[in-house]
């Protein structure tokens, strides 16, 4: 079987990877991806929303109910999602307000990136090989 541009036998192979980001409000959120960052809404779960996600070309995000005293901002890590044609994309979030946390550049690790907080304070990183 192929996919992904791969050849699969017997051996495992992983092919994806899901995010999954706590967020204190799903609705808030999913709109400010599909609004601000050009995502597609797949669905949000239950009345209030504790789940959902959103999609954009091949990469889902998805969103969950954070606990009371969880906060993004502290989190160590990012998210960063691989793209092609990164200076569209950059001109569309600059556009829509998005708020860039590293301005866009070539790095010395052979990709053209930058990086933006949403609006939950988590740091997304986009990045196109050079």
């Amino acid at each position: 079987m192929r996919l992904f541009g791969r050849w699969f036998g017997k051996e495992p192979c992983l092919f994806g990877a899901g995010v999954v980001l706590p967020v204190d409000d799903l609705e808030a959120t999913a709109k400010y991806y599909c609004d601000k960052l050009g995502f597609t809404l797949d669905f949000l779960m239950g009345d209030p929303a504790t789940h959902g996600s959103v999609t954009r070309g091949s990469v889902g995000i998805q969103f969950t109910k954070a606990p009371p005293d969880f906060e993004p901002r502290s989190y160590p890590g990012w998210t960063y999602l691989f793209v092609e044609n990164i200076d569209a994309l950059h001109a569309q979030h600059v556009a829509n307000g998005v708020d860039i946390s590293q301005p866009m550049g070539n790095r010395g690790h052979g990709m053209r990136e930058y990086e933006i907080q949403d609006c939950n304070g988590y740091t997304i990183r986009f990045g196109q090989y050079l």
